[in-house]
């Protein structure tokens, strides 16, 4: 994988992966892979070679050794053949998709690899070409994994050379983190430790890719070995030198708290067992309110407008007021309409809903629809599927609201400004017995904040990420906090201080759960750990995260 500076081709990216992996870290699992070489026969394969990169540290660390060297692009492979005196005489070079010559070979039953090593693509599902669509769905048939679960083609990479590899061979490939911490990431290596006797994977202190802001691990995965079998965490300072890694066993006794396993670098094995024992006995937060994302719009920057815009537009009669963003303006738990006010003075924040037929619009509404059509937006997928294109369904304002992406920490308020929010904010509905500010009371501590680092996904800038599913699932220790319980809850927010607003959280918490100060620090402590290693590659708030930063796709 070689590096593309993101401000060349975005569009490729996204649709390619074409980012490439620094030398260093090439040159590391070159290293890796030629230290356990031993026994094993056969060609290396390289799914998605680049510049060669990889191949040419492979070349200096396995001489003996042949290569295959596949890639989409055609350029790049006859490039390598003109380099084709720095490679043993027995190479052979592809031009082509590899799913494509990865399951013609697993249909023809073709003579396996010794080692897979490389960085495969990164591009979502959303974003498959129909071809390489059916080619997924072509894999999952051919080695009996659900194709529902290969969301990103890094996914249909890795099961794809574990399937090629002979009965002693090793895959050794640079990943996103997200394998770790993404259900399909998880669901892959479970899948993985039925292929491999062993695998480890490879965590560092640094940034992979710095200049991306992307975070990657290295995934190690060996067969044929007799007495080495299960999954291990090697914690790494760096990508670029694997030869210190301090080595850290994962139960797998509980495959459901893998998530939890694989932090174990982090957090100490009897404070791994203390927290799984703990979250069995808390209800979740779905045990108390329904959530739903919010309005889909299909063009924000076209539906949603400043008031000055509108304003200028005509269109007052047709703007409702919504918060598209995390940034709030104050770190409170209540969102008051002299906060969306002052948010407003610098947002866009006004949704327009347009609802009359064509005939029916004013001249400055229909205008402002007829610019939208010469900009194609009738043609999104999500709008030519309503029945007027420009009438954006809208989601009724909840009585609180949690933001899907957050960076210091999760961020649960309560909307008594009453506005419409974005499908970027989850909407919270309090259960008949329950109330909004029970469940923003009981969101503020330790144990809620722990499990939304561990369970969720972290991106660029070390920004933290809760799916619907995810959020659902935190463990809420519920308590209706009395008026004067809620006024210095409120106290305490004013400050900005997330220890001192977990000092008060858990502090009813020890209460509630009968925990010991010991237990307390415990959990504080293993919350510090895992934000910190997400928090590691954050310079600045998510208000100055780009979305390119966060969709950042990493190929090899």
């Amino acid at each position: 994988m070689n590096f593309v500076p993101m401000s060349e081709a975005k569009r490729s990216i996204r649709y390619t992966g074409a980012v490439y992996t620094p030398e260093p870290v090439a040159r590391a699992i070159s290293e890796l892979v030629a230290a356990h070489s031993t026994g094993i026969d056969g060609h290396v394969l390289e799914p998605s070679v680049g510049d060669g990169a990889f191949l040419s540290a492979l070349a200096r660390t396995l001489p003996s050794y042949p290569f295959t060297a596949v890639d989409i692009d055609s350029v790049v492979i006859e490039r390598l053949r003109t380099r084709k005196v720095e490679f043993p005489a027995r190479s052979v070079f592809h031009a082509g998709d590899f799913l494509s010559f990865a399951c013609d070979r697993l249909e023809a039953g073709q003579p396996s690899f010794g080692m897979v090593v490389g960085n495969p693509p990164f591009i979502r599902k959303h974003n498959f070409s129909g071809e390489f669509g059916d080619l997924v769905e072509r894999l999952g048939a051919l080695t009996h994994y659900p194709a529902k679960w290969l969301k990103n083609s890094w996914a249909a990479f890795l099961v794809a050379s574990a399937h090629l590899i002979g009965e002693r061979g090793l895959v050794a490939f640079v990943l996103p983190y997200e394998l770790m911490t993404v259900a399909y990431g998880q669901t892959a290596l479970s899948h993985l430790l039925e292929v491999f006797d062993r695998i480890d994977l490879f965590v560092s202190n640094e940034r992979a890719f710095p200049e991306i802001d992307q975070d990657a691990i290295i995934l190690f995965g060996r067969k044929g070995l007799d007495d080495q079998r299960g999954l291990w965490l090697q914690h790494v300072a760096s990508l670029s030198d694997l030869s210190t890694a301090t080595e850290h066993p994962v139960s797998l006794d509980e495959p459901t708290d893998l998530s939890l396993e694989l932090n174990g670098f982090l957090i100490n094995r009897g404070t791994i067992d203390r927290l799984r024992s703990m979250r069995s006995g808390v209800s979740r937060i779905s045990d108390f309110c329904s959530t739903a994302p919010g309005i889909v719009t299909a063009a924000n920057d076209f539906f949603i407008q400043s008031i000055d815009r509108v304003n200028e537009l005509g269109l007052g009669e047709f703007a409702l007021p919504i918060l598209k963003r995390g940034s709030l303006p104050k770190k409170s738990p209540i969102f008051t309409s002299a906060d969306f006010d002052e948010l407003a003075v610098r947002e866009r924040s006004r949704l327009l809903k347009i609802t009359a037929p064509r005939e029916n619009l004013t001249d400055a509404a229909l205008s402002y629809v007829v610019t939208g059509e010469l900009r194609k937006l009738d043609e999104r997928y999500k709008c030519r599927n309503r029945k007027l294109w420009y009438n954006v369904p809208l989601v009724t304002p909840a009585a609180g609201f949690v933001f899907r992406r957050s960076h210091e920490f999760p961020r649960l308020v309560i909307n008594e400004a009453g506005v419409y929010v974005t499908d970027n904010v989850y909407g919270i509905t309090p259960k008949s017995e329950c109330t909004i500010r029970g469940i923003c009371y009981s969101f503020y501590n330790s144990l809620t904040f722990l499990f939304a680092e561990m369970d969720g996904r972290f991106y660029g800038g070390g920004v933290l990420e809760l799916s619907p599913v995810e959020f659902r699932n935190l463990p809420l220790a519920y308590h209706e906090p009395t008026d004067e319980e809620f006024a210095a809850f409120l106290e305490v927010h004013r400050s900005g201080d997330v220890d001192a607003m977990l000092d008060f959280g858990d502090g009813w918490l020890a209460r509630k759960l009968q925990l010991s100060p010991s237990n307390l620090d415990e959990l504080r402590q293993a919350w510090s750990s895992v934000r910190s290693h997400r928090l590691r590659h954050g310079r600045s708030g998510p208000e100055s995260i780009s979305q390119s930063n966060l969709s950042t796709a990493i190929r090899s």
